[in-house]
């Protein structure tokens, strides 16, 4: 996994990460990102966006936006996230002006996640991934919270057992 979130707490003060939720693969049910990491960054070339509730305490900006080919997507974005090393970063048919792009492509069954985004300039052959300066566009429908899959086994047990 790309990511590790979440610090032990010592006597120096420091304070516990809690992780709200996992972002996994609705295909396959592989880990893709935490909910810790979603953040909102508008696209100026979104057609549409709105806020969805992910967790209890997470809402998070859903924006549709529209490929070259007339293809719609429903994207949120993270900040680090699992995908498989692709190449090379595409300039043209950016939804963010300033930052190139590359498929997100899940580790373990290959399903289209999203996409990585990093800056032009540091959009290099070297830069497998994206820097702290890059993000991941995650694909909505794609995507499902580890909390609402738990839930789902959590309520068959419960009618199991009555």
């Amino acid at each position: 996994m790309l990511f590790a979130y979440g610090s032990l707490a010592h006597d120096n003060n420091e304070e516990e990460t809690v992780i709200e939720d996992f972002f996994i693969c609705r295909t396959c049910g592989n880990d893709v990102s935490v909910a810790n990491l979603a953040f909102d960054k508008y696209s100026p070339l979104a057609l549409s966006a709105t806020n969805h509730t992910f967790t209890e305490t997470r809402s998070v900006l859903i924006q549709e936006v529209q490929n070259p080919l007339g293809i719609r997507f429903h994207i949120f974005l993270v900040k680090q996230a699992s995908c498989v090393k692709i190449h090379p970063w595409t300039h043209k048919s950016t939804w963010f002006p300033g930052y190139a792009w590359k498929v997100c492509v899940c580790p373990k069954c290959h399903t289209l996640l999203g996409w990585m985004f990093e800056p032009t300039e540091s959009a290099t052959a070297e830069q497998s991934f994206p820097s702290e300066a890059g993000f991941y566009a995650l694909i909505f429908q794609n995507i499902i919270t580890e909390g609402y899959v738990n839930s789902l086994l959590m309520k068959e047990k419960a009618l199991r057992d009555n």
